[in-house]
């Protein structure tokens, strides 16, 4: 008896039973009741022998009409990107009004425009055979994951008002929902690992050289993996990742990892176009940018420095949950047959 409706229902089946309108109101004052709901129920029971309300007239529609709706939705039709200040704008409707018909009338929703990785049927068949045997031959808790990134002086670029009106997210159009950037700022490649034990010193490439096998094997593989069965892992066993790049497929590339590391994940083995699979792309460089890049830096010396400290605060807690997401992600690509599962 805690709904409105239940209650009046109650009191009429009290007032059809032959208690008084002050007997109905002691017996049901311990459930909020007061004497004037008790009296306006059982008045309009007799006045229209219903518990329904009385039908109302009310004020006819002035900016919500059909014709403002079909103009809203034509130019959603042409142009989903518009916001609702420039619909506002355009049509002189307010903007509280243009919310409603989104809502209630059209029933849209704003989704983000957010960058997607290429996936041709090729790819796709290979993430569908190799999520598998990555998924029962490692331990996402053994292995190093590594990944390149460049990192820009801007600001990192805020999507929060970027909308793309649509029913739901398959209805929004590809070419509406990605986003590209055409200009050039000054830059540096950061390349990083991070595993279940902890991180590797985020470590910049030379600009202007070219990432090829031979400066990969001597600036990274020698210089800051080989150490780290001493260092970070302690003599433990652990794998190697690196994703499909040509300077990690090359053959000198796949001898030394042979050679030189426990184990390691091999070129035919790791999925190709792959960054939902990889915790530094699904998760870690997202952080790691948003914390460094903040606010533009001057120079690039200023963005190394806020990358080298930002990295290291970053809580090893965040950065196993993101390696623990891992065979989630594996079991979620091989269901949706190597297309996308985000």
């Amino acid at each position: 008896m805690e709904g409105t409706k239940e209650l009046r229902a109650t009191v009429i089946s009290l007032f059809k039973a032959g208690k008084k309108p002050m007997e109905i109101f002691r017996e049901l004052k311990i459930f909020g009741v007061s004497r004037n709901f008790v009296y306006y129920t059982i008045k309009r029971y007799k006045e229209t022998n219903s518990l329904q309300d009385r039908q109302r007239s009310g004020r006819p529609r002035s900016v919500r009409t059909p014709a403002n709706i079909k103009i809203i939705r034509e130019r959603l039709r042409r142009n989903p990107c518009r916001t609702q200040k420039k619909l506002a704008l355009q049509t002189d409707i307010s903007r509280v009004s243009i919310n409603r018909i989104l809502k209630y009338d059209l029933k849209v929703k704003a989704y983000s425009r957010r960058k997607i990785h290429f996936l041709n049927d090729r790819l796709r068949k290979l993430r569908r055979e190799r999520c598998p045997i990555l998924l029962r031959r490692h331990d996402a808790r053994k292995i190093l994951f590594t990944d390149e990134k460049i990192f820009t002086v801007e600001e990192k670029f805020n999507r929060q008002n970027n909308k793309v009106y649509a029913k739901s997210s398959k209805d929004v159009p590809s070419s509406a929902r990605n986003v590209l950037r055409t200009h050039h700022p000054a830059c540096v490649m950061v390349w990083w690992g991070v595993s279940y034990e902890g991180v590797t010193p985020l470590h910049f490439c030379q600009q202007g050289v070219k990432v090829k096998a031979k400066n990969y094997q001597s600036d990274i593989l020698e210089a800051v993996v080989k150490p780290l069965s001493h260092t970070l892992f302690h003599h433990k066993d652990w794998v190697f990742q690196q994703d499909s790049a040509p300077s990690h497929k090359a053959k000198t590339t796949q001898a030394w990892l042979k050679e030189n590391v426990p184990a390691f994940i091999v070129a035919n083995e790791w999925p190709s176009s792959s960054p939902d699979l990889n915790p530094l792309d699904y998760s870690l460089w997202t952080e790691l940018e948003l914390r460094a890049c903040r606010k533009s830096h001057r120079n690039l010396e200023s963005l190394k420095r806020a990358l080298v400290r930002e990295a290291k605060r970053i809580p090893l807690e965040k950065i196993r949950a993101a390696i623990d997401e891992w065979p989630n992600r594996l079991r979620a690509c091989i269901k949706n047959k190597g297309g996308h599962f985000e």
